[in-house]
């Protein structure tokens, strides 16, 4: 089988075309920085603003299979998913997986979603990944996979939490504030990789959630991690309101966030798939564990 993977220097898509190519012919997409530690020979330069270099693309590696791992514009990203779909559609019987995002339910905090429960974005980001999905599901039915990914850690990462919680410095492009109310799902780009892996060799396709099989609070995480760092000393954290959470997600209308009333903001997934729990559900705690 041969695959196409666009986007593979995001935390994603390096540990799923490493994964993917002990058992397949992968090829791969990056639009700045070439990955490191992995074959470049198969690597291709893409920019989403170039339609015509992306059919130039499919019609030189004419793939079994794409998986969308991009970022950037969201304008740009719909018009590269409109291409490959007319693609797919017209030129082979190839499928396509889409990597999106627990961010389709940013609009609604109550508790955990499945694959099941009905998508409520109120971030632009939310509503474009919605947009995406329900426009792949519609044009390729049973050959589309969507995936939604919880909070996905790393050692840098982790890090990064841990020392913007302890500094309240951030970084460019990360947020340093630990909410003790928000409740989050976790996994690893790894066990992510090998699920995916898996789910391309048994043909997996609709909805799926690949996350940990429970959720913990932002400041629940916090202390695990000084706990494993015998770090006993104390750290900045704050309490969202419904404004301070509309506000971060770029929401004015707050009328449209479902809530409940104990102030807790909830924005975890669960996966209904018994196998694919049974093999790679981990806990936030594993999750945690193994990138400290």
């Amino acid at each position: 089988m041969k695959i196409l993977i666009l986007g593979v220097s995001g935390t994603v898509g390096k540990p799923l075309y490493i994964s993917l190519s002990e058992e397949y012919d992968v090829h791969g997409t990056f639009c700045k920085n070439l990955p490191s530690d992995i074959c470049s020979e198969h690597l291709h330069k893409f920019d989403i603003a170039d339609s015509i270099g992306l059919v130039t693309l499919m019609e030189t590696i004419n793939p079994d299979l794409v998986v969308s791992s991009l970022a950037g514009n969201f304008e740009q990203q719909l018009s590269v998913h409109q291409i490959l779909e007319n693609y797919l559609s017209k030129n082979t019987s190839g499928r396509m997986i889409f990597i999106s995002t627990a961010n389709v339910f940013d609009g609604d905090v109550r508790g955990q979603h499945s694959e099941k429960t009905a998508p409520h974005p109120i971030s632009s980001y939310g509503k474009f990944k919605q947009n995406c999905e329900e426009f792949l599901q519609d044009k390729l039915g049973d050959r589309c996979l969507v995936i939604r990914l919880p909070k996905i850690l790393d050692k840098t990462a982790t890090q990064d939490w841990y020392e913007h919680a302890k500094t309240g410095i951030a970084k460019p492009g990360h947020n340093p504030v630990i909410h003790e109310n928000l409740y989050f799902s976790l996994n690893t780009a790894e066990n992510v990789a090998n699920a995916i892996r898996y789910c391309v060799g048994v043909e997996k396709s609709g909805v799926l959630h690949l996350t940990s099989c429970d959720f913990m609070s932002i400041d629940d995480c916090m202390k695990f991690i000084l706990a494993q760092k015998n770090d006993v000393s104390g750290y900045t954290s704050q309490t969202l309101t419904i404004e301070s959470y509309c506000n971060a997600l770029g929401s004015n209308d707050l009328t449209i966030l479902r809530h409940n009333s104990d102030n807790k903001f909830c924005l975890s997934l669960v996966c209904d798939d018994a196998d694919i729990s049974a093999r790679f559900g981990l806990t936030c705690e594993d999750v945690i564990r193994s990138t400290i």
